[in-house]
């Protein structure tokens, strides 16, 4: 299968209300002009997670969107207790509400990485911007991931290092806009940080980067 059809393919499924209530065992509102309810990374992460996550067990999901996909997706299938935050307000809002039409105890919480995120978590969950400045048509604040599509992804890893505790990270990023040998390079320019493994499935392009505190 041919990059571009990939492509055409994961935009189209990533926009069908059908296929997301389907794929996440969730319900999902319309969407807006220009939203989408997943995207290339948000299956594997889920994927990845649901392995290390059960009842009693604690994540953090970073960037939940409109939605709170990931959230909502691996309450649902591991009984785990959640905690999801956005860094913009009307992101905030609208997950809260899509978490009260699902009927799930979850908190939604406007952050900024760790920034008044309060207890320990086993799992954190980050579905970073990683698109490069340069292939958005316009301002895109959830898509937009700095000139080399790693601005935030540096800034995660950084705050990452820094906490304290035992949690496990996954880091979901699109191997087409950022490659692999790229965000491993990062991973392993924080002494604080160790790569458990990457998880990856050819040809589709995302990988899920698993790693520790040192």
């Amino acid at each position: 299968m041919g990059v571009g059809l990939l492509r055409r393919l994961a935009a189209g499924a990533s926009r069908s209300r059908t296929l997301a209530r389907a794929r996440f065992l969730i319900d999902f509102p319309p969407l807006e002009p220009g939203e989408r309810y997943f995207d290339l990374t948000t299956g594997p992460l889920v994927a990845t997670a649901v392995r290390r996550l059960g009842p009693g067990r604690r994540l953090l999901d970073m960037g939940t969107g409109a939605f709170a996909t990931v959230g909502l997706a691996l309450w649902r299938r591991t009984g785990c207790d959640v905690v999801s935050t956005d860094v913009r307000p009307d992101l905030v809002r609208r997950a809260r509400a899509n978490v009260e039409a699902n009927g799930a105890p979850i908190r939604v919480v406007e952050a900024r990485f760790f920034d008044g995120v309060e207890g320990e978590f086993d799992v954190v969950t980050f579905n970073p911007p990683y698109v490069p400045s340069g292939m958005l048509g316009g301002p895109d604040v959830q898509s937009d991931g700095g000139p080399e599509g790693t601005t935030v992804i540096e800034g995660f890893l950084d705050a990452f290092a820094a906490r304290g505790g035992k949690a496990t990270a996954l880091l979901g990023v699109n191997r087409w806009l950022v490659p692999r040998e790229t965000v491993v390079r990062l991973i392993a320019a924080r002494p604080g940080l160790v790569r458990e493994r990457v998880v990856g499935r050819w040809p589709w392009p995302a990988d899920v980067y698993a790693m520790m505190r040192r």
